[in-house]
């Protein structure tokens, strides 16, 4: 099947001008002439070649001005990427982004935390001012306001909490996509569709970040939003309770996790935000059904908070609430989850939605990789997949069908380095999928690599010393211990 060529792009076959691969790369969107289906038409060579041209240039640009880019290259020798896989020992282990002295949260050492960010973005943090920042709300806040930066913080599952230096560039081009995605999809005209946002409104951890996207480039305005609760989500309290849990799980008292009494009367602010949120639960459904009966909606969380909201709603008797053609995407949160047998039924009944429109995404990557007919996650094409054996790193073909650690590319990342190794053990499918589209696969029934096998052999000892390397080279200059 030969592919319709997007605008900008090379005729099939022909590597692309390296001018062509970096506008693919900054603005997918525009250079498929804002046709989000002529991203996925590629023949699966075709976009391999533009891949390759486009890490090429991010690479190039990276190079030399990125502190721990140019400490990789140091540990590994690799300064050229004459193919794809060249690039593999470059891939950043999921520590770099946790991998500050854990005391610089402790200590509240907010200018050595924006010194260690600063060797992982060539973002100027100069104008920052983290002499203000009393937490890590308003540490976030004040990079927010005073640089490029727009920095998602993780879930804290593991007690350790991860920084990734998005900028506000970056997922402005990524929800562009999503929005064209969403708003002409099946035929519709591109009107902007309500958001509806089962959580408290603000926020910046990954999922928190989105829905101010969402607003933008989905709902057309933050009036299209109808988010549950007005409020914000901690990211102080979110690390407390990550804290909390992570020494629950050691056997341990957590005593040093409750020392801060700023800290403390944060969780108390935030069991407050928690019961009036389950209290507004129900009559967050009601006004759902009130307001935007019948029309077609955007509706994307992860899978608990969606069997939540319908659970809620149809316990009051409502069902069939939006459109059929709803855009209701689970996503996340499943991994290591016990997931009800019936809650994309339940879904499904509250939502009247025709499917649920599953999407794989990682805080790590700027895209939302939705699922296709056939059940695949196909990714978006400025992410490059990587299939690596757990004990060798060595790649995988990139054609068929093979099952290893997930590894990518963000070549959307503009400001810092997007190649990183998960945690995920993934199936992915090179070829072109039963649905049409060119662009590689992964499979449902992602887990982790611990669950999936031997915990003690899922990394390459090579590889594992040169992003050692790195990142002490990141924690020694990161301030005090």
């Amino acid at each position: 099947m030969t592919a319709t060529t997007p605008t900008g792009t090379a005729p099939t076959g022909t590597a692309p001008a390296p001018t062509s691969a970096r506008r693919f790369a900054d603005h997918p969107l525009d250079w498929a002439g804002g046709d989000y289906t002529a991203l996925h038409r590629f023949d699966p060579g075709e976009l391999a070649d533009l891949q390759l041209a486009a890490l090429r240039e991010r690479f190039a640009a990276l190079h030399g001005r990125l502190d721990v880019l140019t400490a990789m290259v140091e540990e590994t020798g690799v300064d050229d990427l004459p193919d794809l896989d060249a690039a593999v020992p470059l891939l950043f282990s999921p520590e770099v982004y946790k991998s500050y002295p854990a005391a610089l949260l402790h200590r509240k050492r907010f200018d050595h935390l924006t010194r260690w960010l600063g060797r992982l973005t060539t973002v100027d943090l100069a104008g920052a001012d983290p002499a203000v920042a009393g937490n890590v709300d308003d540490w976030l806040s004040d990079l927010d306001d005073r640089t490029d930066l727009r920095v998602q913080h993780s879930s804290v599952t593991s007690g350790t909490m991860s920084f990734v230096p998005h900028t506000h560039a970056e997922v402005d081009a990524m929800f562009a996509v999503v929005g064209a995605r969403v708003r002409r999809a099946d035929g519709h005209d591109g009107a902007p569709v309500p958001v509806v946002w089962p959580m408290v409104r603000h926020g910046r951890s990954g999922i928190m970040r989105c829905v101010d996207a969402l607003a933008d480039h989905v709902a057309g305005g933050e009036d299209g939003v109808y988010a549950m609760h007005p409020g914000r989500m901690s990211a102080d309290v979110m690390l407390l309770a990550g804290r909390l849990a992570a020494a629950r799980a050691r056997g341990e008292t957590p005593d040093d996790a409750l020392t801060d009494p700023d800290l403390l009367a944060r969780r108390d602010e935030f069991e407050q935000l928690r019961r009036e949120s389950d209290a507004a639960l129900p009559g967050f459904t009601a006004r759902l059904a009130d307001e935007l009966r019948g029309r077609r909606v955007y509706l994307m969380n992860t899978w608990n908070t969606l069997h939540g909201l319908a659970t809620a709603g149809l316990d009051r008797g409502l069902t069939g609430v939006f459109a059929p053609d709803s855009a209701v995407e689970p996503g996340g949160g499943t991994k290591g989850a016990h997931m009800p047998d019936d809650w994309q039924d339940h879904v499904r009944r509250f939502t009247g939605a025709d499917r649920l429109r599953h999407i794989y995404a990682m805080t790590e990557t700027t895209a939302l990789h939705p699922m296709c007919a056939e059940g695949r996650y196909h990714l978006e094409p400025w992410t490059v997949a990587y299939v690596l054996d757990p004990v060798t790193d060595e790649p995988a073909p990139r054609r068929g069908t093979h099952t290893g650690r997930g590894a990518f590319v963000d070549l959307l990342a503009r400001t810092h380095w997007g190649g990183f190794r998960s945690e995920d053990r993934v199936t992915v499918t090179y070829d072109r999928c039963a649905c049409g589209r060119g662009t590689p696969q992964v499979h449902d029934g992602i887990v982790r690599l611990t669950e999936a096998g031997d915990p003690d052999k899922i990394n390459c000892a090579a590889t594992d010393r040169a992003h050692r390397g790195a990142l002490e080279h990141l924690t020694a200059r990161g301030g005090d211990r």
